[in-house]
């Protein structure tokens, strides 16, 4: 695994841990980073056709208490990808954003351009750098909460408006975060309504599939990321944003045996049987040479989700995408989990 895939992973680890195939998009989403019609280094983010400019100002709640944002912002920075693919959907474009550390997924396509070095100029591998936020000179600053930290927080709130949402939903809340993340940047924005449009078009996909595939319900799923070939990191955790997902589909998450209260569970490969009684598994591999290792692999063949092609094997783009789903991705997550569904 290269330097770029280790950082990514290591980032999607920490999300699964936190507390706090090709497929269709919503049809509401527009041309957005780094697209012709998208933004460059003088380019404004918040002027879209269909924008509200009189719902300022506005106060949106954020896990640093309540953000008011004083007029409609025109050079708006997102710092992570999942960010970037929630603006694309409701309309937004940034004037700033991380450098690409693994390609976006077909979600992305004629949406979202991360060859445009004039958006996809931050680099995030070694944190948040404020000197490179402030050089882009934003109105609205829009983060998540396992990449900004109080200290960070103080540096960028004192360069434009701050906003920073929880990448997984609160224990009390079963509003998944896709959704909560989509409503609060469409207000942050100026794009309220067309957030409510497409969270409204992302549920309906989402109620299909559930008519569509009635034996799902009840049915147990699990979802993580082999680290090697001796090694799975999974979910142990109902409110993280990849199982409040797959709970919106009916299906439920699988508790390992002996996984106690940690967010998440590392599998050695003895435990690799743990997985026979779950009915899906979402199985990320971090690049193609563990994933031949994987399919050669005696023990792993033999897992009953592997055998029953129930077991939905992923690259590092899309276990990453099935980690913290966005209003973009869903439409394709649902694509690739159908006939891993039909099977159940």
């Amino acid at each position: 695994m290269d330097r770029l895939a280790v950082l990514v992973l290591g980032v999607l680890l920490l999300v699964a841990g936190c507390s706090s195939g090709a497929g269709s998009t919503p049809e509401s989403a527009q041309p957005a980073a780094g697209s012709e019609s998208g933004a460059g280094p003088n380019a404004t983010s918040g002027s879209r056709a269909g924008s509200d400019p009189a719902a300022f100002p506005t106060t949106v709640d954020t896990i640093n208490g309540a953000v008011t944002i004083p007029k409609q912002p025109q050079r708006v920075v997102l710092l992570t990808d999942q960010l970037v693919e929630t603006a694309a959907a409701i309309g937004v474009t940034p004037v700033g954003a991380p450098t690409p550390t693994t390609p976006l997924g077909p979600w992305a396509d004629g949406k979202i351009n991360q060859k445009d070095s004039s958006v996809f100029s931050i680099p995030m591998a070694d944190g948040v750098p404020a000197e490179k936020v402030a050089a882009l000179t934003p109105d609205l600053i829009v983060g998540s909460d396992y990449l900004v930290d109080t200290a960070t927080y103080a540096k960028l709130s004192k360069i434009a408006p701050t906003v920073v949402l929880a990448v997984n939903a609160d224990p009390d809340s079963q509003t998944p975060a896709w959704e909560s993340n989509a409503r609060d940047l469409g207000r942050a924005t100026g794009h309220a309504a067309q957030a409510e449009q497409v969270i409204t078009s992302v549920n309906g996909k989402i109620e299909q599939v559930k008519k569509d595939n009635p034996q799902i319900a009840g049915k147990t799923f699990q979802l993580g990321n082999f680290l090697s070939a001796s090694e799975f990191v999974c979910t142990n955790s109902d409110q993280t944003s990849s199982a409040l997902f797959l709970r919106s589909l009916g299906l439920k998450l699988a508790k390992l045996p002996g996984a106690g209260s940690e967010p998440r569970v590392v599998l050695s490969k003895e435990r690799f049987t743990d997985l026979n009684d779950v009915d899906l598994v979402i199985m990320g591999s971090s690049d193609k040479d563990l994933a031949g290792k994987l399919a050669d692999d005696p023990i792993f063949r033999q897992l009953t989700p592997v055998k029953n092609k129930t077991a939905d094997q992923v690259d590092l783009t899309w276990v990453t995408a099935y980690n913290i789903p966005t209003a973009l991705s869903i439409g394709s997550l649902l694509d690739d989990l159908s006939p891993y569904l039909q099977r159940l």
